[in-house]
């Protein structure tokens, strides 16, 4: 089984149903997939936070993709993936529902619930080791609040984690 790391930037936190800004994923291997909408989808809607800590961040150029576009990318890509495939990441409530959104035909090798991943999955006293290694992922060229950074950092946390007893289950 197959692991897919998913990470989304979105309009804020405090918003009842935050819209995509950008999503990425990255699987086991390290093979990517990212993509923006463009900013006259989410530009009016981000709060203080996405404008100062996210919008910087963006990739923008070929990037830049309709929501079709980025649909019909992402089910190639997905549809490339040879096995059965777990999603991970650390926001379902946000990440997963927009990745629902953007996946309204669920893809037969994809599971139907994501795995939560946390700092804390392997307990108080490992914590900050994991913490640690999930944020040295993150240089000049590589900030934190990147779609496509994150779901990296979440690949090295997560690979961290199995390499010291974590084991996902699959519900």
């Amino acid at each position: 089984m197959k692991m897919l790391f998913l990470d989304t930037e979105f309009t804020g936190q405090d918003q009842e149903k935050p819209d995509l800004i950008s999503i990425a994923l990255v699987d086991s291997d390290g093979r990517e997939f990212y993509a923006e909408l463009p900013p006259s989808h989410y530009a009016v809607q981000c709060n203080e936070w996405v404008h100062f800590n996210v919008l910087p961040h963006l990739m923008g150029g070929d990037h830049i993709l309709t929501v079709d576009e980025i649909r019909s990318q992402l089910m190639t890509w997905i549809s490339n993936i040879d096995d059965h495939t777990v999603i991970l990441n650390d926001c379902p409530d946000a990440d997963f529902r927009l990745l629902r959104w953007l996946l309204p035909e669920w893809p037969k090798n994809l599971a139907v619930d994501p795995i939560l991943f946390t700092t804390w999955a392997l307990g108080d006293d490992m914590q900050p080791a994991l913490h640690e290694c999930m944020s040295s992922y993150y240089i000049h060229t590589r900030p934190a609040h990147n779609a496509l950074n994150d779901a990296h950092a979440l690949r090295r946390g997560v690979m961290f984690a199995i390499r010291h007893g974590w084991h996902y289950k699959i519900m």
